[in-house]
């Protein structure tokens, strides 16, 4: 099953866009059985609501949502409709929403006859099922959590029959506005992973106690944004599965199917869990968000064709309208814009130069309409920035992406020419029909300050890539982007105090621009280990043993010891060979971080629009 991931694409009035229909239309047709489209919003007046996403709760929004049914029954899939509540969660900038301790009996009573009138309008679309969401830290769940139920009254948590009560009822109002004949799912928390909160017994408890009132199946998740945001959606330094004990310990409560959910990716773990018995069916969200065709290329042996995700969290950043929302899919919230690719070329050839992201995936798309690509490699392998990136904490799973591409270049026949400088005169000796640059960005120097040059002082790229064996020293790493913060975790992780310094403040959510999401983990996951962060904070000068600071804020300056300093105050493009070509001969291109600094979503984004339009 596709898991409801919310992206965004309806119109400002929440009717299903010609967006909506194709993203969906690409999740059916790569093969999952049962497609949930994101939260469902069923009260437009709450304070917190998540903008651009689907209503459902207007008559008005049927006939969009009858679209949403045919497009993915066409595909031969099912769809079920994720009724969604926020509660207390706030989406919205400058509103508060009520938390479930403030809500009156009639607040209740009416927010649970909107789940029902939802039901009666899901029905009347074709929807083939509901889901109940009384998952990650929304409504249902702030009612059965500890955490969040502070009531004392027959909806409180002082007893069990209490704490159920409002999705007890909400059920059952589900049940008869959707008749027998459909289903009804519940997706709930296995955990809320903090102390305090739902347990895997008080899940298997509740689910047991729902079954009775109507529900059809259980989907099992974890966390949420109040709670655990990575027990929701995990990080890439996660065991696959992990959550599948959650879903085992509902499905030995209940008598009806289960599906589990938990940075899923591989078949051979989907297949294993099955197996074992902890499930009945596979949840996928971000796996099949990052690869589409994910089931079909399974099913047709095609498992080294997948691109696999990398659970980098891209795909909770704001996307703007003709941007990838994925790192590894050119072309997720992209759906309308995929064209079927231009071939026949006539084995013309285009030199690119640089096996990164950006190149490679240029080069694999040209192959495939039939240009003859010769990629250029100055290394002896390829990767580009992505070797030296997953050596970073919890970015093993870059070697996933490296994997892709091996095997993409392998089965288009692309060729690749590894220690080779390819410079401008070789580039007009072999006069290619089209040259692409693609050769990525080099670390921006440290200048001006005094003792810079200093044997304890090392550039990023050399302590990524070397992973230095320290223990026990004082370092100061400078620039507190997420490459500063992943270097200052993988220090501190060896044993070493580590200090962070930046003149920027501390990233937040209510930052503007808003940071990347993956920027607000690192910087969580460091402050939380005891990496000592020293924001607007400005260097002054590099001494033996320790450096010079001034905060900016009080204009003090005071010293701070460290015996090894690593520089990460960010990165600039490496154009010169461009700007060497540009003018002597047509059609020369740049791509990825020689074109601006990005990132591998950015390089594959690129890489992937030049490819389908170069003429």
């Amino acid at each position: 099953m596709f898991l409801a991931m919310a992206k965004h694409l309806s119109n400002s009035d929440g009717r299903i866009s010609q967006r909506d229909l194709a993203y969906i239309k690409s999740v059916a047709d790569g093969g999952a059985g049962l497609v949930i489209p994101g939260a469902m919003v069923i009260d437009p007046a709450w304070p917190s609501v998540l903008p651009m996403q689907p209503g459902i709760y207007s008559d008005d929004f049927i006939p969009g949502l009858k679209l949403l049914v045919d497009v993915t029954r066409q595909a031969g899939a099912r769809i079920f409709f994720q009724l969604w509540h926020p509660g207390q969660v706030a989406f919205t900038k400058g509103k508060t929403p009520q938390t479930i301790d403030q809500l009156s009996l009639s607040e209740i009573q009416e927010i649970q006859e909107k789940y029902y009138a939802a039901g009666l309008r899901a029905r009347a679309a074709g929807a083939d099922g509901v889901e109940y969401q009384m998952c990650h830290n929304f409504l249902g769940a702030q009612f059965l959590s500890p955490l969040f139920n502070h009531r004392h009254d027959e909806y409180g948590s002082d007893s069990f029959e209490n704490q159920i009560r409002f999705s007890m009822e909400v059920i059952q109002k589900l049940r008869k506005a959707i008749g027998k004949d459909m289903a009804l799912s519940v997706k709930i928390n296995g955990s809320d992973i903090v102390r305090g909160g739902i347990t895997p017994e008080l899940a298997a408890k509740t689910a047991a106690a729902l079954e009775k009132f109507g529900v059809s199946m259980f989907s099992v998740s974890a966390g949420g944004p109040l709670t655990a945001i990575t027990g929701m959606s995990s990080e890439g330094d996660v065991e696959e599965g992990w959550k599948a004990p959650f879903a085992q310990a509902i499905k030995a409560a209940v008598s009806i199917p289960v599906a589990a959910t938990g940075s899923i990716r591989h078949a051979e773990v989907a297949q294993k869990i099955l197996e074992d018995g902890m499930c009945d069916m596979v949840g996928m969200g971000r796996t099949i968000f990052a690869e589409r065709e994910w089931t079909n290329k399974v099913a047709a042996d095609k498992e080294d064709e997948i691109r696999y995700c990398i659970s980098c969290m891209a795909c909770f950043n704001s996307t703007i309208d003709g941007k990838s929302g994925c790192t590894i899919n050119p072309f997720a919230l992209r759906e309308m814009e995929r064209q079927e690719l231009n071939k026949d070329d006539n084995g013309r050839v285009v030199a690119i130069v640089g096996a990164g992201p950006a190149g490679l995936e240029a080069a694999i798309t040209l192959g495939e309409r039939g240009f003859k690509p010769v990629v250029f490699e100055r290394g002896h392998k390829i990767g580009g920035m992505l070797l030296s990136g997953k050596n970073a904490p919890g970015k093993g799973i870059l070697s996933s992406v490296i994997n892709y591409y091996e095997k993409a270049i392998k089965r288009s026949g692309v060729e690749v020419r590894f220690h080779v400088e390819a410079t401008a005169d070789y580039l007009r000796q072999l006069n290619p029909y089209s040259v692409v640059i693609a050769t990525g960005s080099v670390p921006v120097t440290l200048t001006g300050i005094p003792g810079v040059d200093k044997g304890h002082v090392h550039e990023f790229m050399e302590v990524l890539k070397s992973s230095p064996n320290i223990i026990g020293k004082s370092v100061a790493v400078i620039g507190a982007g997420l490459t500063g913060m992943e270097i200052a975790t993988m220090l501190f992780n060896k044993g070493n105090e580590v200090c962070l310094v930046d003149i920027a403040p501390p990233p937040s959510g209510e930052s503007s621009p808003k940071p990347a999401f993956e920027l607000l983990l690192a910087y969580g996951r460091a402050k939380n280990l005891g990496v000592v962060l020293k924001m607007e904070h400005r260097l002054v000068e590099i001494k033996n043993g320790e450096v010079i600071l001034e905060d900016l804020k009080t204009q003090r300056i005071y010293a701070i010891p460290a015996d090894y300093v690593a520089v990460c105050i960010g990165m600039k493009s490496n154009d010169d060979l461009y700007n060497e070509l540009l003018g002597s001969r047509p059609r020369v291109y740049r791509i990825g971080d020689s074109h601006h600094i990005g990132n591998i979503g950015s390089a594959v984004f690129e890489g992937s629009k030049l490819a389908y339009a170069l003429k």
